[in-house]
């Protein structure tokens, strides 16, 4: 799990496997001393090989003074501990970074550390004020949960990956939201912190419950029919001043709850009343940055506009199954088929990597939207509407491909037009890349081309930026009816 931590020190954590197991890890620097086995200054057991001498702390922080040799006791130099890999020996292995699981514990840690600024005198925080017993303190004001188990400090603690410790991105992540503006809400009161609790369930369920309303009484909906919990609110965890044992977080006086969804979107406010928030998170590199998504004013991704595809990444269209589709901003959204013929997606990329996938339901729910007719068809289809398989429907593809191919963005190489017979063949070809490759192929492009015929891409207009805007701020959680939250990078 990396390298070794400061905190991991301070506070005496115990190796919980290796030959040192149960030792606390001051405890087995001193041992490995004595033992003359050796440390390893770097980010894995094929660093630089050194011995250690002994073992100093200056103000919660901890060096290793060292020798290159084995058999020498003349001090060649000193690192922090924070330099050194966590080998097996402090319980750890070749690895230099914990799994998928990371989250749960990150995420949660960071409700711990944000508790200390909230629930206690402390105004700013650093190594003295964050200690595990520090962090133990807030168990009552932390609700987390792996899944449906609710872990407590001393559990995140033993699985936060060393290095979120050693670059101290928790106390960046708290000291900054702390400072906010948008802490000033929740300041001098107590605040609970969530992370999969079943409060933050609720919130989650206010939401499903707007959405069912929304498809009964609104034609078209309002959101899309896949319309997730992440592209509503992408919180990972959750503050609030409400009791955590309260289930309709957003209802009103007599308990009911806005069910329309500009309502909601309204309770989920960044006003001065406000007492939940959605907080996302992101590793701190550097200094921590707060940004507001959704206030009122909506001023992210509203200048986003159309700036081309190209088949594949490089505008070959038989090099790929795939397509792109550009933003002036930076932002770029892939269409692929998945699973052969399952389905045909968008992923974004580029600017908005991190935003993840875009169903075709959901793409087709924009482009139906903008431009009034479903993917593949000529008027709306609605709720009817899914991928179209190509079924040797050559001719068709074949127009289109000639239509298409060299209206790809600006800077894209020229490609040769083929002919009907040499496009077949190169189509059928593509099963050289992989068992039903070919299949992906045609499906994946075909739906790719009706796309392109559907939104007019080869003629830059409004309604294409207007496209745009709409799949990128989906992407980013901020439509419409999308919530309030805090980012912080």
């Amino acid at each position: 799990m990396g390298q070794l931590s400061h905190a991991r020190f301070r506070d005496k954590y115990k190796a919980s496997s290796g030959p040192y197991k149960g030792k606390d890890y001051q405890s087995i620097a001193n041992s490995k001393i004595k033992d003359k086995s050796p440390f390893f200054k770097g980010q894995n057991d094929n660093a630089q090989k050194v011995y250690g001498l002994y073992v100093r702390e200056d103000k919660g922080k901890f060096d290793i003074h060292f020798t290159n040799s084995k058999f020498s006791k003349k001090e060649t130099g000193k690192a922090p501990v924070t330099s050194f890999f966590k080998d097996p020996d402090f319980g750890g292995g070749k690895g230099s970074g914990g799994g998928s699981d990371d989250t749960t514990w990150t995420e949660s840690m960071q409700c711990y550390y944000l508790s200390i600024l909230f629930n206690t005198s402390v105004t700013k925080l650093d190594n003295k004020n964050t200690t595990l017993k520090h962090l133990q303190a807030q168990d009552r004001f932390c609700f987390t949960y792996d899944k449906s188990t609710k872990i407590n400090a001393k559990k995140c603690f033993d699985n936060c990956p060393e290095d979120w410790f050693k670059d101290d991105v928790f106390i960046k992540t708290a000291n900054a939201i702390y400072n906010s503006i948008y802490a000033k809400p929740f300041k001098s009161k107590k605040v609970y912190f969530h992370r999969g609790s079943p409060y933050m369930k609720a919130v989650y369920d206010n939401k499903k419950k707007a959405q069912e309303y929304d498809k009964k009484n609104n034609n078209p909906a309002l959101a899309p029919g896949s319309f997730s919990d992440d592209k509503w609110n992408p919180g990972d965890i959750w503050m609030s001043t409400l009791s955590p044992e309260i289930r309709t977080p957003f209802a009103d006086k007599k308990n009911n709850l806005p069910l329309e969804w500009t309502s909601l979107r309204e309770a989920v406010r960044d006003t001065a009343d406000t007492h939940t928030l959605g907080i996302s998170l992101k590793k701190v590199s550097g200094t921590a940055t707060v940004t507001p998504f959704n206030t009122r004013k909506r001023t992210h991704n509203m200048n986003t506009k159309y700036a081309g595809f190209t088949f594949g990444q490089t505008g070959d269209f038989f090099n790929s199954a795939d397509m792109y589709m550009y933003f002036n901003d930076g932002g770029i959204m892939q269409l692929r088929a998945t699973a052969t013929t399952k389905s045909w997606q968008g992923e974004m990329k580029g600017k908005y990597a991190a935003a993840g996938k875009i169903g075709g339901g959901n793409v087709n729910y924009y482009v139906e939207q903008t431009f009034g007719k479903s993917i593949g068809f000529t008027s709306v289809k609605g709720k009817n509407w899914q991928e179209t398989y190509y079924t040797n429907n050559l001719n068709t593809m074949y127009a289109l491909y000639t239509k298409f191919i060299n209206k790809q963005k600006s800077g894209t190489k020229k490609q040769p037009v083929l002919t009907k017979s040499q496009f077949k063949k190169e189509a059928d070809s593509y099963t050289s890349k992989g068992n039903n490759a070919s299949k992906a192929f045609y499906f994946g492009k075909y739906m790719a081309l009706l796309f392109l015929e559907t939104i007019d891409a080869d003629k830059p207009s409004s309604k294409l930026n207007e496209f745009s805007r709409y799949i990128v701020r989906y992407a980013m959680s901020n439509t419409d009816i999308s919530t309030f939250f805090i980012k912080v990078s």
